[in-house]
């Protein structure tokens, strides 16, 4: 009888410890139900990742002021000159592990890039390509690379202006004005 009490004993213990693992929380994919754009928003203070080519320093300023005047937590990595397109699959990479919940992209070969943006689309992260579209992978879920793109305008400012409007917009679930 006592063997059996603290076999039951031992076994409920582990039943209940066994459900407890570690409690890292991961990031909150923001997901889609068309796969091409953010339906489910994101706090207002979220993560926004931007990889920018070589020479964007004026726009990487122009959305650094703006993407924290809206309230996100803006992280801005300019590529340098050299390796720019291993720079910039890294700078992806990072974001998405980070927890970006949206992405800016200005890139500076666009095919060498589209791996890593259809890897962070496919992680649950909304890609804004700035300028050029960046071209689909090959190897990706569903074959979508930037969700949503922000034609480069005239300046900086308005080209970040623009962005910060997409993100404003996503961040409420809203389906921006952007170019597909």
């Amino acid at each position: 009888m006592r063997t059996s009490v603290v076999a039951v004993l031992v076994a409920v213990t582990l039943a209940l410890t066994g459900c407890q693992g570690p409690t890292t929380a991961a990031p909150t994919p923001v997901r889609s139900t068309d796969l091409t754009s953010s339906d489910g928003g994101f706090a207002e203070d979220a993560l926004v990742g931007v990889v920018l080519a070589p020479g964007d320093d004026a726009l990487a300023a122009d959305l650094e002021r703006g993407l924290t005047g809206a309230g996100f937590e803006p992280d801005v990595r300019v590529a340098p000159p050299s390796a720019t397109a291993v720079e910039q699959a890294r700078s992806v990479d990072a974001l998405v592990r980070a927890g970006a919940k949206a992405l800016l992209v200005h890139t500076a070969d666009a095919d060498a890039l589209a791996e890593a943006v259809q890897t962070a689309h496919d992680a649950g992260v909304v890609v804004v390509s700035v300028g050029d579209p960046v071209p689909a992978s090959g190897t990706g879920g569903d074959g979508i690379s930037a969700d949503h793109r922000v034609p480069a305008a005239a300046g900086a400012g308005d080209t970040a202006r623009a962005a910060v409007a997409v993100v404003r917009s996503l961040q409420r679930g809203e389906q921006p004005d952007t170019v597909d």
